[in-house]
């Protein structure tokens, strides 16, 4: 994401600096290539552009959290029987029939093949590996008024913003037979960081067979750290050719950007509606919802000629308040209980991306999916389709599930949606009030035009690998 276009007074430019003795010529020949780098340049464009993405490392379609979903594909609107209901459909809570505190801890991994068929060619691969504590939850059932209800109290970390990049960049450009140049760099972006909620729930049987939940979610960094920074950082060597004239220069930027002081509030919104012992049905709205940021920008670039003593720099810093507005999403499942021991699910989901939007300091609002203005931005909606089923071995003293799915999980992107795909497997086993669950998914997208590069051409093979294991305790 980018930051406005600050004054004068927040700017140090430190102009071309010229020898005694240099000819007029080379004077006017330097300063006409500065004056194309600054100002034509693609490759400070492609720096701009870098840097004014919300660059979500996970899915970042909103879903829920728990190694039994994630097992079963993800599809668990319609399912949604343990405490991590709260994330997925508040309205299963009500099939909680014993208080319980659970837990769940993530492993994830993402690698990155970069491409180009474009003039300008980012070449390499990257990858990036975190762990974290994905979810908490205590969950209570009772009987109030001849209803049962459920309360619970919810730790939820949902978006995910670790990355380290790391490629080549190179760009070759020519005017006409007597104006070329060209530029080779090597680029470095490193974050951290991620969204965490406080998230109480409530869910009341309001008929037989059929529940209301809501999850109230407090997004606040006033017990963690909530929000994200970014390091952008390149070096590299260039030429222009000028006539028979060669100038050689270095070139070099750092940008940091640190996003801060985060807060907010939205809901999510459930049902689940036994139709029959056979069918379930479940619907999930989750509304959207404005996070309020302090924003810090620093940036630092330079260009210098080996040739001579010319050297042009720029500087820049602010600081600004801003906002980040999230998404409408909402989804519907449906389940299929054929036994005791085996269930199938299938959930469709669709998140409306085209209300995704960054807002500065001075109240511009951009896509932070294209970097365009709201008027030109025209980003749609992601329709995510999940399919899993879990089969129980029912043994003398335990046991033991095993589950599968599949899924498609597009990601919004700026000619249409970025197709990804995956499985996922998992199991756990279960000992007196003690159950353990563990899971894997995979998750891939091919040929992703443009992604994290912002650049006409570009694109990247994605492979994400996420390991979830959950402890719940039943009292």
């Amino acid at each position: 994401m980018g930051g406005p276009v600050s004054d004068s007074s927040a700017v140090n430019k430190v102009p071309a600096r010229s020898e005694p003795n240099m000819p007029f010529a080379k004077k006017l020949a330097l300063f006409f290539v500065f004056a194309m780098i600054f100002m034509g340049n693609d490759a400070l464009v492609f720096a701009q552009n870098i840097t004014q993405q919300v660059q979500i490392s996970s899915s970042p379609n909103p879903v829920g959290s728990g190694a039994r979903a994630l097992g079963m594909g993800g599809a668990f609107i319609a399912v949604a029987d343990d405490a991590t209901a709260a994330s997925w459909n508040p309205g299963g809570l009500i099939q909680l029939e014993k208080p319980e505190v659970s837990m769940v801890g993530s492993w994830y991994t993402r690698s990155e093949d970069f491409s180009s068929d474009a003039e300008s060619d980012p070449l390499g691969d990257s990858s990036t590996d975190s762990a974290d504590l994905n979810y908490l939850s205590a969950v209570y059932p009772f009987n109030f008024l001849n209803r049962n209800m459920v309360v619970s109290l919810n730790y939820q970390r949902l978006y995910d913003f670790n990355r380290d990049l790391n490629f080549a960049y190179s760009y070759r450009g020519q005017y006409d037979p007597k104006l070329s140049y060209g530029l080779t760099q090597n680029i470095e972006i490193k974050q951290s960081g991620g969204l965490i909620a406080i998230s109480p729930a409530y869910c009341v049987e309001v008929i037989p067979n059929l529940s209301f939940g809501m999850t109230l979610n407090f997004w606040t960094d006033a017990f963690f750290d909530n929000g994200w920074n970014r390091i952008y950082s390149s070096r590299g060597s260039g030429y222009t050719n000028i006539g028979d004239v060669t100038y050689n220069y270095a070139t070099g930027a750092d940008i940091r950007d640190k996003y801060e002081s985060l807060w907010g509030f939205n809901a999510t919104i459930g049902f689940l509606w036994d139709v029959s012992e056979l069918i379930s049905i479940g619907g999930v709205f989750k509304t959207p919802w404005t996070a309020n940021m302090h924003h810090t920008y620093a940036s630092s670039e330079f260009q210098r000629y080996a040739d001579s003593n010319v050297t042009s720099s720029y500087t820049d810093s602010f600081e600004e308040q801003v906002e980040l507005d999230f998404p409408l999403s909402y989804g519907l499942g449906i389940a299929f209980r054929f036994s005791d021991a085996f269930t199938c699910s299938l959930d469709v989901h669709r998140t409306e991306w085209g209300s995704f939007a960054y807002r500065d300091g001075n109240g511009v609002e951009t896509s932070p999916i294209d970097g365009r203005p709201m008027a030109y931005s025209d980003i749609g909606p992601t329709h995510q389709v999940r399919m899993g089923g879990e089969y129980l071995l029912i043994l003398e003293r335990t046991i033991v599930p095993l589950r599968a799915g599949l899924f498609y999980d597009p990601e919004p992107g700026e000619d249409g949606s970025r197709a990804f795909y995956g499985f996922s497997v998992g199991s756990g086993v279960s000992y007196g009030p003690l159950v353990l669950d563990a899971a894997y998914q995979f998750r891939f997208g091919n040929n992703i035009d443009g992604v994290v590069l912002s650049h006409p051409g570009s694109s990247a093979d994605i492979r994400q690998h996420e390991i979830l294991v959950s402890a719940i305790y039943h009292f």
